[in-house]
This record gives structure tokens, sequence and C-alpha cells, in this order.
């Protein structure tokens, strides 16, 4: 039996919604001239074989506005941990004692803001994907449940209805994070 046109909706909103708290957490790890934790936090590499956040693998500070340390609690893990963020491409360049990892965040130059404002664009570009996804696997099912006859008509249209509408809200928020962010990125 298919589902009723409001799961299908509540599902959708629930795929959007994920979305836009992923994008959140993306541009929370974008820098505005303050060093954060947030912005190598979620950096993984390989422990014992399993890939590992730095948050679970090591104590991340901020000594001042521009710096991040982080000392790990497996000391044999430094080298691993350096590569990773190098890896990671995040614009800074780990330096490490052997047991404490460095990074000074570059000076923000004008061109510095212009490629972070293009980075977060992409970032909110590539949140539209899953957003578009998720529209099309409820009118999916809706089209389903049309066929089956567990939905009328007018249900089918007033559920396609509900699915766009949710769609531009998600859309247009992810537009307004990207501006708020953009802003604190060109003026920080």
């Amino acid at each position: 039996m298919g589902q009723t046109p409001d799961q299908i909706t509540k599902t959708a909103d629930a795929a959007m919604a994920k979305v836009l708290q992923h994008l959140a957490e993306q541009f929370h790890g974008v820098s505005a001239g303050r060093a954060s934790p947030a912005m190598v936090e979620n950096i993984k590499f390989e422990y014992y074989g399993t890939p590992t956040p730095l948050k679970g693998a090591a104590n991340i500070t901020i000594p001042d506005a521009g710096t991040i340390q982080i000392k790990p609690f497996d000391m044999s893990q430094v080298k691993a941990i350096s590569g990773a963020i190098s890896a990671a491409n995040i614009g800074m360049t780990p330096k490490d004692d052997g047991k404490v990892i460095t990074l000074k965040l570059p000076q923000m130059t004008t061109e510095t803001r212009q490629k972070l404002a293009k980075q977060l664009k992409d970032m909110a570009e590539q949140s539209k994907v899953p957003i578009k996804n998720a529209r099309h696997e409820a009118l999916k099912h809706g089209d389903a449940s049309l066929k089956e006859s567990s939905m009328t008509e007018d249900q089918h249209r007033k559920l396609k209805d509900d699915v766009q509408k949710l769609t531009d809200k998600y859309n247009k928020q992810i537009e307004e994070m990207l501006k708020k962010k953009t802003d604190e990125v060109m003026k920080a």
C-alpha cells in the first residue's frame, strides 16, 4: 500500500532539513578570519583502519585568533593527522613538533575572501542537488500511490504543490545562509 500524502511530505521535509543541517556544518568550518575548532574537527584520518574525525582523537584548542593547535590523544598518530589535514586542502599547512600540530590561518586578503566566497557558493549549489533528489523521490512516491489508487487526483495535485513549496522553502534558506556567510567572510 502506498504512503499517504502527509507521510510523503514529512519524509521529504526531513530529508531536506538534513541537507540544510549538513550545509550549516560545512559553512561553520569555513573561516571568516578567526580560528575555530570547527575548521578541522570533522577532518577524518585513518586510525587503525577506521576513518576517525579529529574531534574524537585529539584535543583541539585555539591559543589565539589566528592559530589552531591539535594535540592527538595517541602521539603515534601525529603524522597521520598532519597528512589528513594537508589532504583536506583547507588552506593551512600543518606544522608539528612530534606532539602538537599547529595551524596558522593565512592573512585574509581580498583574493582569499573571494576564494572563500566561491567555495561557499559551490557548497550551496551542491546542497541543492539532494534537495532536488528529495523532491523527485517524493513525487515518485506520489505517482506510485496515484497509480495504485491509494491517492486521489486532488490529493496528488496538492502533494505536488506541497512538495514544490517545501523545495522552494529550503532552496530559499540555502540562499539566505549563503548570503549571510558570504557577507561575514567578505567583511571580517
